[in-house]
Order: structure tokens, then C-alpha cells, then sequence
């Protein structure tokens, strides 16, 4: 029964990875402060104080300073999935970082998982040993971990960086798709290693 334990893993990941793939991983929004903006605007347009005029400038200004706005005003968001990052990155002239991330953070994981489910489902003996060794090396190459701990840290970084401007504040909050990926990561890595140990104990 044990033997299966690792196969049902797998097979959870693949589940969890597709939606890691196509819902929304990250949402980034840059938001503007009314007040703060009415305020850059008074001081860009205000016009210079002069000698003939200068009671009006002082009563316009004061004026002006009582005004208050509350709120805020989205000036960008952006929901990317996965694939819909792969995808931009390319159409903007990245092809090389798009296919990369989709080859080490994706394809390589995937051939991975398959070559295990073929070597435990169907293969035995030397065949066997064959595919798991083939699997063990492609996880060498993956890098769906490193790639899911590049989104934290961007995470942690525009969060962090949120109230570094007054006038635009960015927020960024995890969708789905990360949950997911997440998910399937853990998984993958939980399943090879039961294989691992099971594999040294025949």
C-alpha cells in the first residue's frame, strides 16, 4: 500500500499544477493618493507670487490648502497568470526569459513526474531503475521551487515598498494560480522523496 502513496502524490500535483499554470498568480496595483495628487498639481500650476498680486496668491493658496480629498485612484493594476507572463514576456521581445521559465519551471517538472509514473505504474527491473534515474536527473534541472521563491520575494518586495512614495503606493496580492503552483511544488517534492526512500530499500 505504501508503494502507491508516492503515485497518488504525483498524480495530486499534476491536478494542482495545470490550475498553477492558468489562474491569475500575482496582481500588482499602483494606486494615487487624491489629496497628494491635487497637491502636486496646486504647486506645479499655482502661479509665482508677484508683487501686484500678491494678497490673491496668498488667499488662492489658502484656499487651496483647505481642500481636502479622500481616497485614492488606481493607475494601474495587472492580473498575470503563469502562462499569461510566459506569453507577454515573449510578445515584448523576451523570448529567451519566457521560454526559460516555461522549459525549467514547467516542461522539465512535468517529464519528471511522467518518466515516475511510467518507471512505478508500468515498468520493472532494470527499466525501472532506468526512468528513475533519467527523473532524478531532470530534477537537477527543474526550477519551479526557485522560480515560486522568485514570486515571493517580488511579493515581499513591492509590499514592502508600498509606503515608500506618498503619491503612488503599490500593493501586490497573491492569486490562485500561486496556491496552486505552490501546492504542486510541495507535492512533487514530498512524492520524490518517498520514492528516494523506498527506491534504497529494495
Amino acid at each position: 500500500m505504501k508503494k502507491y502513496i508516492p503515485i497518488f502524490l504525483f498524480i495530486l500535483s499534476i491536478a494542482c499544477l495545470i490550475p498553477g499554470i492558468i489562474q491569475p498568480f500575482m496582481t500588482i496595483t499602483a494606486e494615487i493618493s487624491k489629496q497628494e495628487l491635487f497637491d502636486t498639481a496646486t504647486k506645479e500650476f499655482l502661479p509665482p507670487s508677484q508683487q501686484g498680486n500678491h494678497f490673491m496668491h496668498s488667499m488662492l493658496q489658502s484656499v487651496l490648502q483647505e481642500v481636502n480629498f479622500e481616497g485614492s485612484i488606481t493607475a494601474f493594476e495587472s492580473t498575470r497568470s503563469l502562462l499569461e507572463t510566459m506569453n507577454e514576456l515573449i510578445a515584448h521581445k523576451h523570448v529567451a526569459v519566457g521560454l526559460l521559465i516555461g522549459f525549467f519551471g514547467i516542461i522539465i517538472p512535468g517529464i519528471k513526474i511522467i518518466l515516475t509514473l511510467i518507471a512505478l505504474l508500468s515498468a520493472s527491473g532494470q527499466t525501472r531503475s532506468d526512468l528513475l534515474k533519467i527523473s532524478s536527473l531532470l530534477s537537477k534541472w527543474s526550477m519551479s521551487d526557485v522560480f515560486l521563491m522568485a514570486i515571493l520575494v517580488a511579493f515581499f518586495t513591492v509590499n514592502a515598498n508600498a509606503q515608500a512614495i506618498n503619491t503612488i503606493q503599490m500593493q501586490a496580492a497573491l492569486g490562485p494560480g500561486f496556491y496552486y503552483f505552490a501546492t504542486y511544488c510541495l507535492l512533487a517534492v514530498a512524492a520524490g522523496q518517498l520514492i528516494q526512500f523506498q527506491y534504497k530499500q529494495e
